[in-house]
């Protein structure tokens, strides 16, 4: 959780991987969520390297995170942390069926 003057401005929540074809070693970061008025300001980078870091402490050597295909923001800032699409793509009532890939990396 990230904090401004008492305000949250962010979040993550990682933990066990999900997916059906998860391996054991996978871990996930389950959501991310920053405030827009604190975007480009290091609070996501800071979040997912906790996350990141809490995904090692729990015994995982990889993760992955899922996003939406057209999010070229969200895709652009977990590719620039080392995530790379392993070819997965899902789609779900809950998200209007908007097509979503799943990204991966090692930790």
């Amino acid at each position: 959780m990230a904090e401004e003057d008492g305000e949250l401005v962010g979040f993550i929540a990682c933990g066990a991987n999900r997916d059906e074809d998860a391996a054991p070693e996978a871990g996930e970061v389950r959501t991310l969520f920053v405030v827009y008025s604190h975007w480009r300001a290091g609070v996501g980078r800071a979040l997912l390297a906790a996350g990141l870091d809490e995904l090692r402490r729990l015994g995982y050597s990889e993760a992955t995170v899922w996003s939406f295909a057209d999010n070229a923001r969200a895709n652009e800032f977990y590719e620039a942390n080392g995530f790379v699409r392993d070819g997965a793509e899902r789609t779900e009532a809950a998200w209007a069926h908007i097509l979503e890939v799943r990204y991966r990396r090692s930790l």
